[in-house]
C-alpha cells in the first residue's frame, strides 16, 4: 500500500460524510463544558478544523475541486490525530466514514503532493539524522541505562522510547523498574543506542513509507535479539504495533508486544513482583488521564473486508462487523489496577477512557503548532478543577511532561512510573535463587 493509492481506497468513505458534527463531541456528554472531542476544532473554532471539514478538504483535493493553501495547511497541522472523532463518529455510521483512516489518507496525500508542511519535514529530518523528533544525539539516548546490565539476547526485549530516554527526570524511575524486573530473575535485552523512532509519529504524519522502513528495522532488530516479548514504556509505540504495524503488513509473527503496565500486572499476578501501598498517595485519589495513544488507539487492527452495501434502498451496511473499532479494547484497566495496588483510588474525569479529550502532545502538534499543543493541554487540565483530586496521574511520558509543563499551582501531573519505581520489589530473586510462589509473594 503505497502514499499514493490511499486516498483513492479511502475517497468512498470520505464522501460518505454526512457533515453531521457528531465528530466535534463526546457523543454522550456529561456537561456542556467539556462536550468536546476535537483539540483540533477547539483550536481552529470552524468546521475545517474538526475531522469532517478536513475530509471535506481530502475529498475536494482528490476530485481536483481545489488546491493547497497556507491556511489549509495550517489547519491539518492542528490535528493531533488523537481518533476521538473516529469513536465518535462510530457510534452513528459504524464503519461508514471512518474519520481516522481518512485523516491518514489526507496526509499521506499531502507528501505524495510534495505539500508536507515545512515543519513536518524538519520533524522527519530529526528522525531520519537523530531516530528522534526532539533532534537530540543518540550517544545520549541510553544514558538512563548506566550501570544496568542487559543481555545481547533474550527472551524479553526492553523498549523505552524517545521521550523518556532523554527526560533525564525520569531516569531513577526507569532504572528501579528495569533493575527490580532483573531481580526478579527476568532476562532482558535492550537496543541501546540503536533503538530508534517507532515510526508512529512519521505515519502520523504522513510518511507512510517512512514509517514502514522504521518498522522493519526495528522488527528485524527485535528478531536479532532473539526476542519474543517486547514490553515498551512508550504509549506511541504500543500503539504503531498493535494497530499500525499490521496496516503495513509487517510480519509480527511469533512476537508479543507489551505496555509495561500490562507486563507488570500480569507479573504481580504471577507473583514474580509485588507492589506495596504507596506511602505519599495510600489511601488517596487520584485523577487519571487517558491518553489517546495508550487507550482508543492501542485496540488491535485487524485485516478485513472493509466494503459496504447498500440494503433496503440506501441503506449503508457492514460486511465485516466482527473488524469494526469502537476503541474499547485498548489498554485502560492495567494503569488503574495498578494504583489500586498501591492503595490508590482513581476518580474518573468527565471524559474518559475511549472517550477521552487528547492533551495535545501527539500527530505532531507540539513540534510545529505549539500554540494549539498548548490550548488542548489547558483544555484537559480544566476537567481536573471539577474533580476532588488536585492529582493527575498518566501512564504516558509524552502526556505527563506536556501537561506538566501547562499545570497550575496547587494541581499536579504525574507520570505513572514515579509512583510505581519506589513501591516495586521483586519476589524472587536471581542472586539468592528464590522463586516466587503463584500468586503472591
Amino acid at each position: 500500500m503505497n502514499d499514493a493509492s490511499l486516498p483513492g481506497e479511502r475517497l468512498a468513505s470520505m464522501d460518505r460524510c454526512t457533515r453531521c458534527s457528531q465528530c466535534k463531541f463526546v457523543p454522550v456528554p456529561k456537561s456542556k463544558a467539556h462536550m468536546s472531542a476535537c483539540p483540533s476544532m477547539d483550536f481552529v473554532e470552524f468546521h475545517a478544523g474538526s475531522a469532517s471539514g478536513q475530509l471535506i478538504m481530502a475529498s475536494g483535493i482528490a476530485h481536483g475541486e481545489f488546491g493547497y493553501t497556507p491556511s489549509m495547511l495550517e489547519t491539518v497541522s492542528a490535528c493531533t490525530m488523537c481518533g476521538a472523532c473516529d469513536t465518535a463518529c462510530k457510534v452513528n455510521f459504524a464503519e461508514i466514514v471512518e474519520p481516522l483512516d481518512g485523516l491518514y489518507a489526507l496526509r499521506a496525500r499531502m507528501v505524495a503532493d510534495g505539500q508536507s508542511p515545512k515543519r513536518h519535514r524538519e520533524v522527519m529530518d530529526k528522525i531520519a539524522a537523530f531516530g528522534n523528533s526532539q533532534g537530540l544525539p543518540r550517544s545520549d539516548r541510553a544514558n538512563w541505562a548506566s550501570g544496568l546490565a542487559f543481555l545481547p539476547r533474550a527472551d524479553i526485549l526492553v523498549h523505552v522510547g524517545s521521550v523518556l530516554s532523554y527526560d533525564t527526570g525520569k531516569h531513577d524511575s526507569l532504572q528501579a523498574i528495569v533493575r527490580t524486573l532483573q531481580q526478579a530473575g527476568l532476562s532482558l535485552a535492550y537496543l541501546g543506542q540503536d533503538e530508534g523512532s517507532c515510526g508512529m509519529l512519521a505515519w502520523d504524519l504522513g510518511y507512510h513509507k517512512q514509517a514502514k522502513a522504521l518498522a522493519e528495522t526495528f522488527i528485524r532488530q527485535v528478531r536479532q535479539a532473539g526476542a519474543r516479548t517486547v514490553v515498551t514504556f512508550s504509549s506511541s509505540a504500543i500503539s504503531v504495533y498493535r494497530s499500525i504495524y499490521p496496516r503495513m503488513g509487517i510480519d509480527l509473527s511469533g512476537i508479543r508486544f507489551l505496555h509495561f503496565t500490562e507486563f507488570l500486572l500480569a507479573l504481580t499476578a504471577k507473583g514474580l513482583v509485588s507492589l506495596t501501598p504507596s506511602g505519599q498517595y495510600a489511601g488517596g485519589t487520584v485523577a487519571f488521564h487517558d491518553t489517546c495513544k495508550l487507550g482508543r488507539l492501542t485496540e488491535p487492527y485487524q485485516e478485513a473486508d472493509r466494503s459496504v452495501t447498500k440494503e433496503m434502498g440506501g441503506i449503508f451496511a457492514s460486511r465485516s462487523p466482527q473488524a469494526l473499532h469502537f476503541s474499547r479494547n485498548g489498554i485502560y484497566d492495567a494503569p488503574r489496577a495498578l494504583l489500586k495496588h498501591m492503595g490508590i483510588e482513581v476518580e474518573e474525569l468527565e471524559r474518559s477512557r475511549e472517550f477521552s479529550y487528547c492533551c495535545g502532545a501527539q500527530g505532531g502538534v507540539k513540534e510545529t503548532l505549539p500554540a494549539a499543543a498548548k490550548m488542548a493541554a489547558r483544555n484537559r487540565l480544566a476537567e481536573l478543577q471539577e474533580t476532588e483530586s488536585e492529582i493527575l496521574v498518566s501512564a504516558c511520558g509524552n502526556c505527563a511532561h506536556h501537561l506538566g509543563k501547562h499545570v497550575r499551582a496547587p494541581a499536579t501531573v504525574i507520570d505513572l512510573i514515579d509512583i510505581l519505581a519506589p513501591n516495586l520489589a521483586p519476589c524472587s530473586s536471581r542472586e539468592t535463587g528464590v522463586t516466587a510462589t503463584e500468586g503472591a509473594c
